[in-house]
C-alpha cells in the first residue's frame, strides 16, 4: 500500500486530468452561454421586427393627412406580432441541416402595449412638424419673410401703428384740456352776468341810501317819533281850543247885535289858531315822512348788507369753480406737453405724419396765469366791496361816492378780464368746431365704408348646405363635442369661441385702432416670424378655407392643388382654416371674422400708406387724430376694393408704398398671417384634431402611435443546465432554467 501512495507512475495523466476536467465544464458553459446571448440577441432582433411589422398597418386615411398611427383591432395587431416574432426565430425554420440555435416563442407569452396615440398633443405636433419642415419654411419665408422683413414694410408699418396709438393718446388728453377750458369758459360767463346783475343792482341801492341819507339827515326814529308826539299833543290842545272857540261863537251869535264886536275877536282868534293848526300838521306830516325815509333807509341799509354777504358767497363759490377747472386743464395741458415731448424724442418716428404733433397748442403759464389773476382780482374787488358795504351805516355824498367807486372798480376788472378771455375762447372754440366738424365728415366716410363691410362679409351656401354644415358643427363644437372631447384628453380647459368676432360694429375710432393692433401685433412677431409656422402651413395644406381652388397664378391660371387629403371634398367647404383660427360654432361666424379681420389688415395697409404723406394743411390743423381719420376715410374705400378682390381668389399687392407691387398677398396669405398673430397650439391642436376625425371618421384616442411589444422565448442547453440555472442570481444571465431549456423575456419599443 506504501509503494502504491509513493509510486510515480501516472501522475502526469492524473494531474492533466485534473487541469482540463474544469477546462472542459468551463468551455460547456461558455458554450451554452454564447448561445443564450446570441438567441437573446436574436429573439431581440425578431421583436424589433414584430412591432416594425404592425407599426407598418398605419391607417392610410390618417396617412393623406401626414399622420400614422393604428387603428385596427388590438387582436390582430398581437396575433400579427406573435407571427412576425415566431417567423424570426431559428427555431422556426424547417429543414435537416445543422442548427446551432433552436430559439422558439413561449406560446401566450406574447402581448403589445399600446403607450401613446394622435389624441396627445404632443405627439400630435410632433408628427406636423416632421412632415411638414422640409416644405413649411420655403413657402413660408418667400411668401411672408421676404415680402415684408426685407422690404422694411413691418417697421413702416409698426410706426403707422405707433402714430395712430399717439394720436389717440394725445386725443384724449386734448379733449380733456378742452372740455375742462369749456366748462371753466362757461362758469367765468357766470360770474360776469353776476357781477353785471350786482353791479347794476348796487349803483341803484347806493343811490337810493344816499338820497336817503340826505333826507334823514342826523335824525334818528326814537327823535323823530318823540317830536310827532308832541306835535301830536300840541294839535290836541289847538284842536280843543278851536272847539271851545266854536263854542263860544255860537253862544255871541245868539246875543244879537250887540254881540258882534265880541264875535270879530272871536273871529280872528279862530283864524289865528286855524294857521297855527294847519302849520303843526304840516310839521307833522314832514315828520311823519321823515319817519318813513328813515324806516326806509334802516331796512334798505340791513337788507343790502344781508344781500352783499350771500352775493360775496356766491361770487366765491363761482371764482373758485373757475379756478379749480382752470387748475386741472393746467394740469391736462401738462400731461400733453410731456406726450408730445416725448413724441417728438422717440426713435422710429420717421414718418411724416409726426409733424402733425407739432401744430398742437400749447398754452403758456403766462396764459393760465393772466386768465385766473383776473378772475381772482374781480373776486377780491367785490369782496372789497362787501367790506365797504359791511363798515358804513351813513351813505353820505363823500361815502357813496367811495362804494360807487368800489362797485364799479370789480365791474370794470371782470369786464376787462372778460374781453381779454372772449377773444382767446372765440378763437378756440372756432378752431375746435371747425376741427369737429371735420371729424364727424371723415368718420361719417369711414363709417359708411364699415357698413358696406358688414354687406359684403357674405353666406356660406344654399339652405341646404347650411342645414349639413350646422349639425357638422354640432359634432364638432355641441355639448359633447370633438373639439371638448380633445381638450378635456389633454388637460386643457375648453375655449369654445376662440378669438373675438370682427364684426365691424365699433365705431370708426375703435376700428381704426383695432386695425392699427394689428400692425403692432405683427411688429412683435416679426423677429421670431418662423417659430410657429410649421404647424400654420400644416393647417392651410391640409384644410380648406373661403378661395380653396380659386386662387391662380401670375398666368391667371388655377393654381394647382397637391394635397392627398383632398380638403375640396371635406364636410366643410370653404371654411375649415377659418375654423381652426377662430372657432366658432357656425360657417357665418368663422367667415365673417376672417373677413373682418382681414379688412382691418387692408384697413390699416391703407392709412399707414395715406399716413406717408399726408396733406401739409392737414399737418398745421392742430389736430392729428384729424390726420388719422382723413387717412382712414380715404383707406376704408381703398380697403374694400382689396377685400373684393381678395374674396374673389385674387391676390392684392400687399401695398403700393410700402413694398414693390409686385409683392402680393392671397386670402390664404392673410389667413397665414393671421394663424401666427392668434397663435395658440392648445385650441389649433384640438380643432386639427377634431376637424380630421369629423373628415376621417376616426377617433384619434384609439389612433396609437407608440407600440410597446413583449414576447417569451427559449433556448435548449446543450451542456450543463444546472450550472446555468446557478447563474441566475449573479447577474450574467437574464434566463430562467427550466429543464433542459433556458427561458428569456424580449422587449421592443417603437414610435412613428
Amino acid at each position: 500500500m506504501r509503494s502504491f501512495y509513493n509510486s510515480e507512475t501516472g501522475a502526469v495523466s492524473i494531474y492533466l486530468i485534473i487541469i482540463l476536467v474544469p477546462i472542459f465544464f468551463l468551455q460547456a458553459v461558455l458554450i451554452d452561454f454564447a448561445r443564450v446571448k446570441t438567441a437573446e440577441r436574436e429573439a431581440d432582433t425578431a421583436a424589433r421586427a414584430a412591432v416594425r411589422s404592425v407599426l407598418s398597418a398605419f391607417d392610410t386615411e390618417l396617412q393623406k393627412y401626414g399622420l400614422f398611427g393604428l387603428t385596427g383591432e388590438p387582436e390582430s395587431s398581437e396575433s400579427l406580432f406573435s407571427m412576425i416574432y415566431k417567423e424570426n426565430l431559428s427555431g422556426s425554420s424547417s429543414g435537416g441541416f445543422y442548427k446551432m440555435l433552436d430559439t422558439k416563442p413561449e406560446e401566450g407569452h406574447a402581448s403589445l402595449t399600446s403607450l401613446y396615440t394622435l389624441a396627445n398633443h404632443t405627439v400630435f405636433k410632433e408628427q406636423i412638424l416632421e412632415h411638414m419642415k422640409y416644405t413649411a419654411p420655403i413657402e413660408f419665408v418667400l411668401e411672408i419673410t421676404d415680402k415684408l422683413q426685407k422690404t422694411g414694410a413691418v417697421k413702416t408699418l409698426a410706426n403707422g401703428s405707433a402714430y395712430a396709438k399717439d394720436a389717440e393718446k394725445i386725443e384724449k388728453l386734448l379733449v380733456k384740456r378742452e372740455e375742462l377750458l369749456d366748462r371753466a369758459w362757461m362758469e367765468t360767463v357766470k360770474l360776469k352776468e353776476e357781477l353785471n346783475g350786482r353791479h347794476h343792482t348796487y349803483r341803484a341801492r347806493i343811490t337810493e341810501l344816499n338820497r336817503l341819507s340826505e333826507l334823514i339827515g342826523l335824525n334818528t326814529v326814537d327823535g323823530v317819533r318823540s317830536q310827532i308826539k308832541t306835535l301830536e299833543e300840541q294839535i290836541r290842545s289847538l284842536s280843543d281850543s278851536i272847539s271851545s272857540l266854536n263854542g263860544s261863537l255860537a253862544a255871541a251869535a245868539a246875543a244879537g247885535p250887540e254881540a258882534a264886536a265880541a264875535i270879530q275877536g272871536m273871529m280872528d282868534n279862530m283864524r289865528s289858531l286855524q294857521d297855527q293848526l294847519t302849520e303843526l300838521q304840516r310839521r307833522l306830516s314832514d315828520l311823519k315822512t321823515l319817519l318813513d325815509n328813515i324806516v326806509k333807509y334802516t331796512a334798505l341799509l340791513a337788507a343790502t348788507k344781508l344781500e352783499i354777504v350771500s352775493d360775496d358767497e356766491k361770487v366765491q363759490n363761482l371764482q373758485k369753480s373757475v379756478q379749480e377747472l382752470l387748475g386741472e386743464a393746467k394740469k391736462a395741458n401738462d400731461e400733453l406737453n410731456t406726450e408730445l415731448k416725448r413724441v417728438s424724442s422717440a426713435a422710429g418716428n420717421e414718418l411724416k405724419v409726426f409733424e402733425a404733433f407739432k401744430s398742437l397748442k400749447i398754452l403758456s403759464e403766462d396764459d393760465f396765469r393772466t386768465y385766473q389773476t383776473g378772475i381772482a382780482s374781480s373776486a377780491a374787488m367785490f369782496s372789497g366791496f362787501r367790506s365797504g358795504i359791511g363798515s358804513i351805516n351813513l351813505f353820505t355824498n363823500a361815502n357813496a361816492q367811495k362804494i360807487h367807486a368800489a362797485n364799479d372798480a370789480y365791474h370794470a376788472q371782470m369786464d376787462e378780464t372778460y374781453q381779454k378771455q372772449l377773444v382767446i375762447e372765440t378763437e378756440r372754440n372756432k378752431r375746435n368746431e371747425t376741427i369737429r366738424k371735420e371729424k364727424e365728415k371723415q368718420r361719417s366716410k369711414i363709417q359708411a365704408a364699415l357698413d358696406r363691410a358688414r354687406q359684403a362679409m357674405g353666406d356660406c351656401g344654399t339652405d341646404q348646405t347650411a342645414g349639413s354644415v350646422s349639425a357638422f358643427y354640432e359634432t364638432l363644437e355641441g355639448k359633447d363635442g370633438l373639439y371638448g372631447k380633445y381638450m378635456t384628453l389633454n388637460e386643457s380647459p375648453s375655449n369654445a369661441g376662440g378669438s373675438p368676432v370682427y364684426d365691424l360694429e365699433g365705431k370708426p375710432d375703435t376700428e381704426i385702432q383695432h386695425a392699427m393692433s394689428l400692425l403692432e401685433r405683427l411688429g412683435q412677431t416679426g423677429e421670431s416670424i418662423r417659430n410657429e409656422l410649421f404647424v400654420n402651413e400644416y393647417a392651410l395644406s391640409q384644410f380648406n378655407y373661403r378661395t380653396y381652388g380659386r386662387e391662380v397664378d401670375g398666368s391667371g391660371q388655377p393654381k394647382p392643388l397637391y394635397a392627398l387629403s383632398e380638403p375640396s371634398g371635406h364636410k366643410l367647404p370653404g371654411q375649415e382654416v377659418e375654423y381652426l383660427l377662430y372657432g366658432f360654432n357656425s360657417c357665418a361666424k368663422n367667415r365673417s371674422s376672417a373677413y373682418g379681420e382681414m379688412f382691418a389688415f387692408r384697413f390699416a395697409v391703407r392709412m399707414v400708406e395715406e399716413l406717408m404723406d399726408p396733406k401739409n394743411e392737414l399737418l398745421q390743423a392742430g389736430s392729428p387724430l384729424l390726420v388719422l381719420l382723413v387717412s382712414a376715410a380715404e383707406a376704408a374705400v381703398k380697403a374694400l376694393a382689396d377685400m373684393d378682390s381678395l374674396t374673389d381668389g385674387k391676390a392684392v399687392p400687399i401695398s403700393s408704398k410700402l413694398t414693390n407691387p409686385l409683392f402680393t398677398f392671397t386670402y390664404k396669405d392673410y389667413l397665414r398671417i393671421f394663424l401666427l398673430l392668434h397663435s395658440s397650439d392648445t385650441n389649433l391642436l384640438a380643432r386639427l384634431q377634431s376637424l380630421i376625425e369629423l373628415n376621417t371618421e376616426r377617433t384619434l384616442d384609439h389612433a396609437v402611435t407608440y407600440i410597446q411589444g413583449s414576447a417569451e422565448s427559449s433556448v435548449s442547453l446543450w451542456f450543463l443546465p444546472g450550472v446555468m440555472k446557478l447563474m441566475n442570481g449573479t447577474g450574467i444571465s437574464s434566463c430562467e432554467v427550466r429543464e433542459n431549456r433556458c427561458r428569456f423575456i424580449s422587449r421592443a419599443d417603437l414610435a412613428y
